[in-house]
């Protein structure tokens, strides 16, 4: 029973591991600087272990749970952690999201044949001004507009117009936005289901997947798809975070400050390529270019 439980650990850190070790390795982060980000981590995840537990927070004790050499760890847990990069708001970008798919969804800011039309900032019905209003979820179009131009989505077309240039916030890529974008998505996820395997059944969070084979000329229509509900779905979700936001400086007179929790729902779409899927694959030959040093 101990060894299945142990595979299913290793399996769990090869499943996990596997896609992200994947883009260090594209971005050119090596195994060593890896190991060192690894050993930050097990060193700051076993401090919080330790005082959560009510133990003593001791480099010898946490040397015992982590395996890092004790003389190791007082110069890990010394070194700054995190980055000077400060992400864009993300709710501001879901909302900037929503107005452009408006755009595109919504046959009040459309031509006759259905792509978006060119839009005076402000205006009557039919302006970037309007379309703000009725997708941005109160946010004030000025603001919502220079994001959008910043990222490239929207362009000016002259007199006070603008245009929409694609229905993504993102060109497809990398850049230190979209990596900390999904640092964030991923942090979540595995922090929810962290907290599901030591919860109580009616203490869990829901967690729902389904992935199906299917024809791969699907994808496109698959992708709309998801998408639209995905937004639907989020829309929901902060309408009722809306409703329940605690309003500090307004509780009634002798009620304690009520405690609040970051709460939120995220959905992202899955597809497994076959080669992604399990198959094995051949190890390079000795003396061939791959296995090389350089």
């Amino acid at each position: 029973m101990q060894s299945d439980f142990r595979a299913a650990l290793v399996h769990l850190c090869t499943r996990v591991l596997y896609p992200l070790v994947r883009i260090l390795i594209r971005f050119g982060i090596s195994a060593g600087e890896f190991k060192s980000i690894v050993d930050s981590v097990y060193a700051r995840a076993g401090l919080e272990y330790l005082e959560r537990e009510g133990g003593r927070a001791t480099h010898s004790g946490l040397a015992v749970i982590t395996g890092i050499n004790r003389t190791a760890l007082a110069a890990i847990l010394a070194a700054p952690q995190g980055s000077d990069f400060q992400p864009r708001s993300g709710t501001q970008l879901h909302r900037a999201a929503r107005v452009l798919n408006g755009w595109h969804d919504d046959a009040d800011f459309q031509t006759r044949s259905g792509a978006p039309a060119v839009l005076p900032i402000v205006g009557g019905r039919r302006s970037f001004q309007q379309l703000a209003l009725r997708y941005s979820g109160g946010v004030y179009h000025q603001t919502i507009l220079a994001e959008l131009q910043r990222i490239g989505a929207v362009q000016s077309a002259g007199s006070h117009k603008v245009r929409a240039v694609r229905r993504s916030l993102s060109t497809g890529g990398a850049s230190a936005e979209s990596l900390h974008a999904a640092a964030e998505i991923a942090g979540d996820l595995m922090a929810t289901l962290e907290h599901n395997l030591a919860a109580r059944a009616h203490e869990q969070l829901p967690v729902r997947s389904l992935v199906l084979k299917a024809d791969a000329r699907s994808l496109p229509l698959f992708r709309a798809q998801v998408g639209r509900r995905a937004d639907a779905a989020l829309e929901q979700v902060e309408s009722f975070l809306q409703a329940h936001r605690v309003d500090r400086g307004r509780e009634p007179p002798g009620e304690a400050p009520r405690e609040e929790l970051m709460l939120g729902a995220a959905v992202f779409a899955v597809c497994r390529e076959q080669a992604q899927a399990g198959r094995r694959r051949t190890p390079p030959r000795k003396g061939s270019a791959r296995s090389r040093a350089p």
